[in-house]
């Protein structure tokens, strides 16, 4: 279990790596950099990227991942190492020169709306740290130490999207595959044989489990981006937002998306177990938790999402309604705000995410059930001839 938590950790560190650059390089070519929204999201998933880091570090000391394949070349092996170092290197630097640069540069910083500190002192000039000298050997004369350390920011950047790019490049990730079995045992297996009750109900746990973990997991993204957006706008102007109770439902409803997520990549582990001729015999009563606990999950999100978006429906309502024809507005509360648009994506999008879950995990309570049915007709005659 350890294992695959540190496989999908270390895939969450490069995908947040991966957009992070990609948001930071949007934000650089925009007019206004430092007040963009691809900016402040730049920041936020830099922040999760770093701490992600830190749990993988040590995650990677206490379960060592899969070696290397020996059918590789030393060359091939030698480079998958080192590329994945520079992931780990690059990237803790990346957050460290993008913190620092914010402190001493006094750069307005947010985290999901919470601001992170800064320097009250002026920016000190790279010549008072380092020395006259160092300076001029960097080339850096003159500059001060928020300039340094964006430049080094920019740098590891390239450096981080080159080694994500060779990682991908040269199959790293093959590693972590289960290798097939030998050709001679697919052949002791009888050819035509009718699959067992729990076998069935394994397949249908890993498709239907992965067809709910896609969907759930780029709608979570797509969520993540825009509750961003409202979040970072209502810390602008808190008190003109207009759709305060909207947006804390669907903060809930966004938590519970990523329990429900991270359970629908549970249903294609827990298959490997299902998958047992034993497993309904011995675990009668607890082994189907998680399917309960899904269904749970489901019906509250789609309840709260529910009483998001009835919310957002509303207050656009209202607002539309008390706009005069003709006649330029000028109490803000009364404006129809792109915020209040975000926040009635957002829970439209969680409502149709929680649905799929419930939908499955209904589904699959019901093949287990069956499952059940036809584990225990089929055990019968045998006690009974015992």
């Amino acid at each position: 279990m350890r294992s695959i938590i540190a496989r999908i950790n270390f895939v969450s560190v490069i995908l947040l790596g991966a957009l992070a650059l990609a948001l930071g390089w949007l934000a650089a070519h925009s007019e206004r950099p430092l007040t963009s929204p691809p900016f402040a999201l730049h920041v936020a998933l830099g922040v999760l990227a770093g701490a992600l880091l830190l749990a993988q570090i040590v995650l990677r000391l206490v379960v060592p991942p899969p070696t290397l394949p020996a059918r590789w070349s030393k060359g091939r092996r030698c480079s998958a190492a080192s590329c994945e170092f520079l992931i780990y290197f690059s990237l803790a630097l990346l957050v460290a020169t993008g913190a620092l640069w914010g402190y001493f540069g006094s750069a307005p910083l947010e985290v999901f709306g919470h601001p992170l500190p800064v320097s009250p002192d002026a920016d000190p000039r790279l010549a008072d740290l380092l020395g006259p000298a160092w300076t001029r050997a960097l080339g850096l004369a003159g500059a001060t130490a928020s300039d340094a350390l964006l430049a080094a920011h920019r740098l590891l950047g390239y450096v981080l999207a080159a080694s994500i790019a060779l990682t991908l490049a040269l199959g790293s990730f093959s590693r972590f595959r289960p290798e097939a079995p030998p050709a001679e045992s697919a052949q002791i297996a009888p050819a035509l044989v009718e699959p067992s009750p729990t076998q069935s109900l394994a397949s249908r746990l890993r498709l239907f489990g992965w067809l709910q973990f896609w969907p759930q997991l780029a709608i979570a993204l797509a969520s993540a981006v825009l509750l961003q957006f409202s979040t970072s706008g209502r810390a602008f102007s808190p008190s003109q937002t207009g759709y305060g109770d909207a947006i804390y439902w669907s903060l809930f409803a966004f938590l519970l998306l990523c329990a429900a997520t991270a359970l629908a990549f549970f249903y294609t582990r827990a298959a490997r177990s299902v998958a047992r001729a034993d497993y309904l015999g011995v675990h009668r009563l607890t082994a189907f938790w998680f399917l309960s606990l899904g269904l749970l999950i489901g019906l509250a999100g789609v309840i709260i999402s529910f009483v998001g978006l009835s919310l957002s429906v509303s207050l656009l309502v209202a607002k539309t309604v008390s706009q005069p024809p003709g006649i330029a507005i000028t109490d803000p509360n009364k404006i129809i705000r792109a915020l209040d648009v975000f926040v009635l994506l957002v829970n439209f999008a969680l409502l149709l995410a929680h649905f799929i879950g419930v939908a499955i995990a209904a589904f699959l309570t019901s093949e287990a059930t069956r499952a059940r049915y036809r584990f225990a007709v089929a055990t019968v005659p045998q006690e009974g001839r015992a």
